[in-house]
């Protein structure tokens, strides 16, 4: 039996996601959740990234751990 993620199609995947991203980011505990983990992620990769790369920002860090999960 197909699995869920399997059934569903790429664009109906990023639509969810990005409902689900901005859930998150209008509701402050969420927010302040995210924000921490977020930070921990930027303070890992400034270490890895080299000279031009920059580091995802709050809503793209949402929507990669989102989009994961969906």
């Amino acid at each position: 039996m197909k699995s869920i993620k399997e059934k569903m199609s790429s664009q109906v995947r990023f639509t969810l996601t990005l409902n689900a991203t901005w859930a998150v980011l209008r509701d402050p505990v969420l927010t302040k959740l995210y924000s921490r983990l977020w930070k921990r992620y930027v303070h890992r990769c400034t270490k890895i990234l080299t000279i031009g790369d920059k580091p995802l920002s709050l809503y793209g860090y949402i929507f990669k751990e989102l989009y994961r999960e969906v």
